[in-house]
């Protein structure tokens, strides 16, 4: 279960569909992979959704994983006791 936004601007894509921040986001797919999120318990949960490219960051992001949605879009996270915190859709390749 997701029981953590990283930020209000994604807080506000899952709550009110507002996507003014995320320009060229495919919304559906991230509303699909979001919704997948909310029902895992786990990273195993999602492996088998290997389209996603569901992977284990590193550097400054040690301890998330994030999943693509398109583009340079990903949706990142972490996973803790069985529910996703922290949640945010992100362009971390951007400087």
């Amino acid at each position: 279960m997701i029981r953590s936004w990283a930020n209000a601007a994604t807080r506000r894509f899952a709550e009110e569909d507002k996507t003014r921040r995320f320009r060229s986001l495919d919304a559906d797919a991230a509303h699909d992979i979001l919704a997948a999120l909310h029902a895992a318990t786990s990273p195993n949960d999602l492996g088998p959704l290997k389209s996603l490219g569901l992977h284990k960051l590193k550097g400054t992001r040690q301890g998330q994983w994030a999943m693509t949605v398109n583009g340079p879009w990903r949706i990142c996270f972490r996973f803790k006791d069985g529910d996703a915190y922290d949640v945010e859709i992100v362009d971390y390749h951007k400087g």
